[in-house]
C-alpha cells in the first residue's frame, strides 16, 4: 500500500511537470499578445495624431497611460494571483485587454482612447508575473532560467510582430481595423488558456501576512537597503531608452531623421527588441560565467550611451548602419536583467517577491515618465510653430534629436551611480 501511494505521488508530480510546458505556453502567449498592444501606438503614430489632432505631448499619453496602469498594478495584481490563482486572473486580464482594444478601435473621443490605453495596461499587468510564477511552479528548477529567458523572447516576438505586419494591415485596412484584428489573437489565447490552465487550490494566507503594518514595514526595510536602491535605479535607467525608442518615439524619429517610410522605420525600430532578446539571454550567462555582474552592468551602460549618441548625432547613416546601432542599443539594454539579479541578491530575507514588485513598478513608471518628458520637451521647448498640410504640429528632425538627447543625461547619471557598485568580490559581503 505504501509503495502504491509513493508511485501515485511520483506519477502526479511527473504529470504536473510534463504538463508544465503546455501551461507555460498559455500564459506566455498572453505575454506575447500584450506586447503587441504595448507597442502598437509607435507604429500608428501618424494615424493617431491625425485622427485625434494630437500634439506630441498628447500623443505621449498613449504610451504613458499604459505604463502607469501596468506599473501601479504590479503589487495589487500579485495579491490577486495569491488569492484567486493564475487561471482566474489571466482569463479576466485577457478579457480586459480584448475589450479595451475594441474600445480603442471604435472610439472617436480622445479621452475614451486614453481610457482604452489605461485598461490595456491594467489587463496586461499580470502577464509577466504570472508567466514567471508558472515557470517556478511547473517547470523543473534546473530549467527555470532557460524558460524565464524564453518568456522574454516570446514577448519580444510580440513586439516584432507589432511592426511590419501591423504597418501592412494599416495600409490595407486602416489603423482601426488593423487594431481590431489583434482581438482575434486575444480571443484565441483566451480559449486556449481556458482549456489548458488548471484551476488551482488557493492556499490560506498566513495570519497577519496582509496586515497593512506588516506590508509597510517590509516596504520600508526594502527602501532602506542601499544596494537594492542602486540596482533598482540602474534598472530604470537601462530600461528608459528602450521604452522611449521602441515603444513610442523610435518610428517617428527614424522617419524624420533618416527619411524612411513607416514600414521600414518600424522594422529598424524593432531591431531594438531583437537586440534585447539576445542581450537578455547572453549577458546574464556571461556575467555568471565570469563572475562579473557589476562590471558587465558598467560596460553595458557605456554601450547604451555610445549607441544612443551615434544614433542621435552621426550624420548620413544608411539603413544597415541604423539597424546595427538599434540592435546594439537593444542588446546593451538587456543588462536590465542583471540589475534584477542584483536586486534579488540584495533583497531582505523573505522579501524577494515584494522587492521585485517594487523594482518593476519603478521600472515601468520611469519608462512612462520618460515618454512624457520627450513629448513635453517637443511641445514646450523645441517646436518652432510649423504646421503640416493638415494643420497639425510638425516637428523637425532636430526637434526630435534635442528632445531625445535628454536620455543622455539619465545615462550619464547611471554611469556615476554604477561607479558606486563594488567589485563582485567585495559585493559578496552585501549579498
Amino acid at each position: 500500500m505504501t509503495i502504491r501511494k509513493h508511485n501515485a505521488a511520483v506519477d502526479k508530480t511527473t504529470n504536473r511537470k510534463s504538463n508544465g510546458y503546455a501551461i507555460w505556453s498559455a500564459v506566455a502567449l498572453f505575454f506575447f499578445y500584450q506586447y503587441i498592444l504595448r507597442v502598437s501606438p509607435s507604429v500608428m503614430v501618424n494615424e493617431l495624431r491625425f485622427d485625434f489632432s494630437l500634439t506630441a505631448e498628447q500623443f505621449s499619453y498613449f504610451g504613458a497611460f499604459y505604463l502607469y496602469a501596468y506599473s501601479l498594478l504590479q503589487i495589487p495584481v500579485g495579491l490577486m494571483v495569491d488569492k484567486y490563482g493564475v487561471k482566474r486572473v489571466v482569463l479576466m486580464s485577457i478579457t480586459l485587454c480584448v475589450l479595451s482594444t475594441i474600445l480603442a478601435s471604435v472610439t472617436h473621443h480622445l479621452y475614451m482612447a486614453y481610457l482604452s490605453r489605461i485598461l490595456m495596461g491594467a489587463g496586461s499587468a499580470c502577464a509577466f508575473m504570472c508567466t514567471l510564477k508558472i515557470v517556478v511552479d511547473y517547470i523543473p528548477k534546473s530549467k527555470n532560467g532557460i524558460w524565464m529567458g524564453a518568456t522574454l523572447t516570446l514577448g519580444v516576438a510580440g513586439a516584432l510582430i507589432a511592426g511590419k505586419p501591423l504597418s501592412l494591415a494599416m495600409d490595407m485596412f486602416g489603423w482601426r481595423h488593423a487594431l481590431l484584428l489583434t482581438t482575434i489573437i486575444g480571443a484565441s489565447i483566451f480559449v486556449f488558456s481556458a482549456f489548458i490552465l488548471p484551476r488551482e487550490k488557493i492556499a490560506q494566507p498566513v495570519a497577519g501576512l496582509n496586515a497593512s503594518s506588516d506590508i509597510l514595514k517590509g516596504i520600508r526595510e526594502i527602501l532602506s537597503t542601499r544596494m537594492v536602491l542602486i540596482y533598482a535605479f540602474l534598472a530604470v535607467g537601462l530600461y528608459t531608452p528602450l521604452s522611449v525608442m521602441a515603444d513610442l518615439w523610435g518610428v517617428a524619429y527614424i522617419m524624420s531623421k533618416f527619411g524612411l517610410d513607416r514600414s521600414h522605420a518600424a522594422e529598424v525600430s524593432m531591431m531594438l527588441y531583437i537586440g534585447l532578446c539576445i542581450g537578455s539571454l547572453v549577458l546574464p550567462y556571461l556575467a555568471e560565467k565570469y563572475d562579473a555582474l557589476n562590471q558587465t552592468i558598467r560596460i553595458c551602460i557605456f554601450g547604451i550611451l555610445s549607441s544612443l549618441c551615434a544614433i542621435l548625432f552621426l550624420p548620413n547613416l544608411g539603413a544597415f548602419e541604423i539597424s546595427i546601432l538599434f540592435l546594439l542599443l537593444g542588446l546593451f539594454c538587456g543588462a536590465e536583467m542583471l540589475c534584477f539579479t542584483g536586486v534579488v541578491r540584495c533583497a531582505p530575507a523573505g522579501k524577494t517577491g515584494v522587492t521585485l514588485g517594487i523594482t518593476n513598478t519603478a521600472n515601468m513608471l520611469g519608462g512612462a515618465f520618460a515618454q512624457q518628458i520627450i513629448g513635453f520637451l517637443l511641445d514646450r521647448f523645441f517646436w518652432k510653430g510649423a504646421l503640416d498640410t493638415n494643420g497639425h504640429r510638425f516637428y523637425e528632425q532636430q526637434d526630435y534629436t534635442y528632445a531625445l538627447a535628454s536620455l543622455i543625461i539619465i545615462l550619464i547619471l547611471c554611469c556615476w551611480v554604477a561607479s558606486k557598485l563594488p567589485n563582485n568580490e567585495a559585493a559578496r559581503s552585501h549579498f
